[in-house]
């Protein structure tokens, strides 16, 4: 029989042995040496969204021969997270504009800040792994496109929230398509996992999920976790450099909806296995949890079309071409302006000075109200974004014709008839609708100042009803991690050998800018793979030698080699330049002159490369671990030069 530990269970002895006065010892049992692990792997990955992806590609780009295990709840069809199922933008803010999109996101995550340390972190990723997403993407047959096409052009984006400081930063929203398309729905998903499957090394198993991590009870290092598949099969899984919990929030668990932010109801348009996994599992190992409760729960609260054959629900349109459609809320009445493009602001408006979510949550039952006329002219969800679109690859039909037939959408004659069906008082509703059509003839909105060329009567028979439902994009609640992803108990340090990454935990704890969960995914997932193998990252694409690097008696960079070289290096993706500069017998800098998207070689690991150059004062060195072809050619090519 096998034994494990819960590090709360533990904990909860622990303290109870500690108040006996008789004393308490510990059993051998206690001591996961006594585990018989099924199996044992380098790195084990929990969950397989984009921050998944991107801590595989990493650490198979680092250890190539390291075994990499990815684990994920939904089988192969099913599978994406919330990152197949959103709206594909990552964003990318110019280098020399760095700190001024550090005071939009410092602006955004008022009145929550993280630490800065943190912010420069990710505004540092966010800027400079551009050639890693790159030439991971051209490999495999996808590459960067950009808002408004071409080249990516700084201003090229949506910035959500204009009147904080700082919005007027220079930057671009990027997303990911096969090579010579143009949009592709859940193309960055798509993408990232083509280029998995090109590692050897990574295995993703579907249909198995996480539901233990075990943890040492004495140094509460986490050496693994319990794996189980949908039939109940448990699997003991070692992971000797690391786990990482990738598996996304607690949108899809009502309960936890509830108890953390204090919902009536509230359903999910992302993946229906975001049940918060991993939030029982870093609770039960004492991580400190953060963002559970987001003022305005981050992503916003959509709005929702739920259907009976999907858990997860359609998204309502955001803009149409008609406005014969009102919203109503409990009381039969409207209670906001319903023809605002919210969604240009992640579904908030503004309230008392501050940005604050729509009213759904607050006015339930909400249904939207429509005639013929926008039947005719106007699809009633976003045919491209959400679960049952993107990965179930349900096609919502033109006018809505199949979605009537199925009883999706409510159908009748009169309003009063259609408020029977939908369970509505027929007077209070034909009330409502009668003084929206005077507003709309008349054009002006007296109740809410709705914009009157968005407004006209709904007169065209029959009436149409189909109920709306907030619905989460994303949670950001979790552990508190550092900028090395690593998981930080409630005494700030680093709960050994687990890490976390993406929207579970995520930096975001307010209001929530377009782009940056995508890329906050793959900077985290990266982050978790560089120090489970022990490779730190750089901000920047100008490497500096190291401070105490000296001059050796027999350097090969002599005094006579005094200047700037350059040389060309055929690296695996294309030829890149190098920038090579020689004074006082030692190299004073390294910098990207050419074809840094050609690059397979990231920063930290040219920075190394040059690092032993300068210790060794010669070239005769070991090539990088995980950049073996292009150190080997840099290699030759300082070789060629100075030998």
């Amino acid at each position: 029989m096998k034994t494990y530990v819960k590090g709360l269970g533990f904990f909860l002895i622990s303290v109870l042995c500690l108040s006996c006065f008789t004393g308490c010892s510990q059993s051998n049992n206690d001591s996961t040496s006594d585990i018989q692990w099924d199996e044992e792997v380098d790195f084990l990955v929990v969950g397989y969204g984009l921050a998944g992806q991107a801590a595989a590609l990493e650490a198979s780009d680092i250890a190539g021969e390291s075994s990499i295990l990815v684990l994920e709840k939904m089988n192969e069809e099913q599978a994406g997270g919330n990152s197949i199922a959103s709206g594909q933008t990552f964003i990318i803010p110019a280098e020399d504009d760095k700190e001024k999109f550090k005071t939009y996101l410092e602006a955004c995550n008022e009145p929550n800040p993280i630490p800065d340390e943190y912010l420069t972190w990710l505004v540092d990723r966010f800027a400079d792994q551009t050639p890693w997403i790159s030439a991971s993407m051209d490999a495999a047959g996808y590459e960067i496109g950009y808002v408004g096409g071409g080249p990516a052009r700084w201003g090229s984006l949506v910035v959500e929230f204009k009147d904080l400081p700082g919005a007027d930063f220079k930057g671009a929203s990027a997303h990911i398509r096969t090579k010579g398309s143009s949009f592709e729905t859940g193309g960055l998903w798509h993408g990232f996992n083509a280029a998995v499957k090109m590692r050897d090394n990574v295995e993703v198993r579907y249909g198995n999920f996480a539901t233990e991590l075990v943890q040492d009870p004495i140094t509460k290092r986490v050496e693994g976790v319990i794996s189980s598949d949908w039939e109940g099969n448990e699997t003991y899984i070692k992971a000797n450099n690391g786990v990482l919990l990738s598996c996304g929030g607690f949108e899809n668990n009502l309960q936890m909806q509830k108890d953390f932010h204090g919902v009536d109801m509230v359903k999910t348009s992302g993946t229906p296995g975001n049940t918060g996994d991993g939030i029982k599992m870093l609770m039960e190992v004492g991580a400190q949890m953060w963002h559970m409760n987001n003022q305005t729960q981050s992503g916003g609260y959509w709005l929702g079309v739920q259907t009976p054959e999907f858990e997860s629900t359609f998204i309502l349109n955001m803009t149409f071409k008609t406005g014969s459609y009102v919203q109503v809320g409990a009381n039969n009445e409207r209670f906001y302006d319903e023809a605002q493009d919210y969604h240009r602001q992640h579904m908030k408006a503004k309230e008392y000075g501050k940005y604050l979510d729509l009213p759904h949550d607050r006015a339930l039952p909400v249904h939207f109200i429509f005639d013929e006329n926008f039947r005719e002219n106007d699809t009633v969800i976003t045919p491209w974004l959400s679960w049952p679109i993107t990965t179930e690859k349900y096609a919502w039909s033109k006018g809505n014709v199949e979605e009537i037939e199925k009883g999706w959408i409510v159908k009748a004659d009169t309003i009063e008839e259609l408020a029977v069906l939908i369970d509505r008082d027929p007077i209070e509703l034909k009330a409502t609708i009668d003084r929206y059509n005077e507003m709309a003839i008349s054009g002006v909105d007296t109740d809410f100042n709705r914009d009157p060329s968005k407004m006209q009567p709904i007169s065209q028979g029959p009436y149409y009803a189909v109920e709306v439902t907030p619905t989460l994009v994303a949670t950001t609640g979790g552990a508190v991690r550092n900028t090395k992803s690593q998981v930080l108990n409630w005494d700030g340090n680093p709960i050994d050998n687990l890490y976390e990454a993406g929207e579970l935990g995520s930096y975001v704890s307010n209001l929530y800018q377009n782009g940056v969960f995508l890329s906050e995914a793959i900077a985290s997932g990266r982050a978790a793979a560089q120090d489970a193998f022990g490779i730190q990252s750089t901000v920047t694409s100008d490497f500096k030698v190291l401070d105490e690097a000296v001059k050796a008696e027999n350097s090969i960079f002599a005094d006579e080699n005094a200047g700037a070289y350059e040389l060309a290096i055929e690296g695996r993706h294309g030829e890149f330049k190098l920038n090579i500069k020689i004074s006082e017998g030692k190299i004073s800098l390294v910098s990207v002159l050419e074809g840094e998207d050609n690059m397979f070689m990231e920063p930290a690991q040219l920075q190394e490369l040059v690092n032993e150059f300068v210790s060794q004062q010669s070239v005769e060195v070991d090539v990088v671990s995980g950049a073996t072809e292009e150190s080997q050619a840099i290699i030759d090519a300082m070789k060629k030069e100075f030998e």
